[in-house]
């Protein structure tokens, strides 16, 4: 989105600095939590223990708003819909997380390749093949059955449309 956006980045990011934003912001804070749990033993990376998920969650959404607001502040709105996108899916997986184990990581590339689908069209069509490919991953690990992993796809793609059809302006 940031080295290829149809519309402006604003008049202050550069597609590197965007990026490292995002990089920052939305990749690299949210997990950090959990990667520091898992180095001291108390979670796997995963956090297969669903009723462990939430306090990884609310993190998440305090790094997407960070990110949602740097973004609006610099006037990037490519961007800070895509970050408005995964507070979106984010909210969506933890509720839903409190009746089953969706698959995050499933939602994790349903959310943005819904995103990628919805500014570039078909162009991006071949991000279904990233999709296809997570369901076989986590259902085969069998870190969720077939129902989890699709229906993490399908929140991911839901909350996506439905925050881009409100906020994304082209």
């Amino acid at each position: 989105m940031s080295c290829f956006s149809p519309i402006t980045l604003g008049p202050f990011l550069t597609p590197f600095t965007s990026v490292i934003i995002c990089l920052v912001l939305m990749v690299v804070a949210p997990v950090s939590p959990i990667v520091i749990q898992a180095h001291r033993g108390k979670v796997d990376l995963d956090v297969s223990a669903r009723e462990m998920r939430l306090r990884f969650f609310a993190f998440s959404l305090l790094c997407y708003v960070a990110a949602y607001v740097v973004y609006w502040w610099l006037q990037c709105d490519i961007m800070r819909v895509l970050a408005a996108a995964y507070f979106g899916v984010t909210s969506a997986v933890m509720i839903t997380t409190l009746r089953t184990k969706i698959s995050v990581h499933a939602a994790g590339v349903g959310g943005p390749g819904t995103a990628l689908l919805f500014v570039y069209g078909m162009a991006a069509l071949p991000v279904v093949i990233l999709w296809i490919a997570v369901v076989w991953a986590r259902t085969t690990l069998r870190q969720h059955s077939l129902a989890q992993s699709v229906g993490g796809i399908l929140i991911g793609m839901a909350v996506t449309l439905a925050v881009y059809s409100l906020l994304y302006q082209f």
